[in-house]
């Protein structure tokens, strides 16, 4: 693609242009080389030339002879040296170049070979904008537009995505015969639920699902290979169910990302993971992008994501592993599908490019730097608890950690019964509401004391997430 600038110059200043205009003049001023100051009437507009030996106006101290009008198209070349117009030369070839390459820089960002960080953040990874991501593959040769075989494809994704098992205390074990009251000591852990991760970086941060890490004691990643590392928890957010996981290793095959943005309905895309576990570990499925911005609600946190859908077969086990485009970039991260009686190939993503930002906070701070809190834990009171106890329905407050709720006269054993005028019928109410206010932003809260009855409404502030 031609630099824009440039293009511009060459409509402007176009060779033949500059050649037909130079043959005028030159054959004007041999045709008046015998007289001296002739004007000439060139079809558009008058010029003045002189002979090489002819007085100028300033030999004789005249008054300078009316400027010169050149046409837009083509300026002529002078033939007398001026050196104020040797200095605007200058500066305007020095603009020339500034301008060019100010262009070319645009033009590089555009099509996504620069990426500019907006954020304070560092990227967790490069997302790579394709000008044309779209289209089938051939499954003999390469297509033109960098599209892979799907051979190619899964040979370039496979070694970029593991299988993370989730190991966590075995309860039971401290009361099996002869444990009994013998302490966490002899408790053990095993594997409790097993998933897929994306490999972010050569030097071993991994990209998963939040829920796929939950509750872990410890971490195991197994790499396609089958080589196993511990892994260390760096972030999760159970928000967006997303997390980062790290292993000590170096020298790893880290994925290309592509923009989820360059997507398009029925569009070929491939997944990789783990269906089932260690079992039938590196996985390959096909289909296409179903369509997207498909808002799915997180039935744990209540919080609802535009994801992409596709019908690519994804099972449990695929969870945090790769949605990828014919390119073999990663443009989605698996997390979640429809299952029910009826229902067959409806599987869901989460954009790489709504979760770059998120993965970003995780793995430089632990936490999402930006996200608002409300500032209390506690659990939610349904109709059977509400009257066994003798409690309204809602959440029960069974802590305050932001001086904002304690300001506001909220203490530990109310019950939040509204937020914002809507009735809170499960947590998930709160954290749907919260999730889509920023730190700083308010909230009204309708509480009920429960030992008095009284019932009031407080004002709260939202704080800053901390990850503690």
């Amino acid at each position: 693609m031609r630099n824009p600038f440039r293009k511009d110059r060459e409509d402007k200043s176009g060779i033949s242009v500059n050649q037909n205009y130079g043959a005028d003049y030159r054959s004007d001023w041999r045709d008046s080389s015998e007289q001296p100051n002739q004007t000439v009437w060139q079809g558009d507009c008058y010029h003045s030339y002189r002979s090489p030996g002819a007085p100028t106006p300033q030999d004789h101290y005249a008054e300078p002879s009316p400027p010169v009008v050149y046409p837009v198209e083509a300026e002529p070349k002078q033939r007398k040296k001026h050196t104020v117009r040797n200095i605007i030369a200058g500066l305007t070839a020095c603009l020339v170049v500034s301008a060019s390459s100010v262009a070319g820089f645009a033009f590089l960002i555009e099509n996504g070979t620069v990426k500019l960080n907006s954020g304070s953040t560092p990227p967790a990874f490069t997302i790579m904008k394709n000008g044309n991501a779209s289209g089938k593959v051939s499954t003999t040769t390469t297509g033109t537009s960098g599209a892979l075989t799907l051979e190619q494809i899964a040979n370039k994704v496979v070694p970029s995505v593991v299988c993370i098992q989730n190991y966590q205390v075995n309860q039971n074990a401290a009361y099996t015969a002869g444990n009994f009251g013998s302490g966490d000591s002899n408790r053990s852990v095993s594997p409790t639920s097993e998933g897929s991760g994306i490999i972010a970086t050569s030097d071993g941060y991994i990209i998963t699902n939040a829920h796929v890490v939950d509750g872990a004691s410890s971490l195991k990643v197994i790499l396609s290979t089958g080589k196993t590392y511990q892994a260390k928890l760096i972030g999760s957010d159970s928000v967006t169910d997303l997390a980062v996981i790290k292993i000590d290793a170096t020298g790893l095959t880290a994925a290309d990302f592509g923009s989820s943005s360059d997507l398009q309905v029925a569009d070929q895309v491939m997944a990789v993971g783990n269906p089932g576990g260690l079992e039938f570990n590196s996985t390959v499925t096909i289909g296409y992008v179903s369509a997207l911005n498909r808002e799915i609600t997180n039935s744990e946190t209540g919080y609802t994501m535009k994801c992409i859908q596709t019908d690519a077969a994804i099972n449990p086990g695929n969870s945090g592993g790769a949605l990828v485009n014919m390119k073999g970039q990663v443009v989605g991260i698996n997390s979640s599908k429809i299952v029910a009686t009826g229902y067959e190939g409806l599987g869901f993503a989460i954009p790489i490019n709504e979760a770059q930002p998120i993965i970003s906070d995780l793995k430089q701070y632990g936490y999402v730097k930006d996200r608002a809190v409300l500032g209390i834990s506690g659990q939610y009171i349904d109709s059977m608890t509400s009257r066994f106890y003798g409690l309204p329905t809602g959440m029960y407050v069974s802590s305050v950690t932001s001086t904002e709720i304690t300001s506001a006269g909220i203490q530990k054993g109310d019950v939040i019964t509204k937020i914002d005028g809507t009735d809170v019928t499960s947590l998930n109410v709160i954290t749907g509401e919260i999730a889509k206010k920023k730190p700083g932003d308010t909230v009204t809260l309708t509480v009920e004391r429960a030992l008095t009855g009284q019932t009031f409404t407080a004002t709260v502030k939202l704080s800053q997430a901390t990850g503690k």
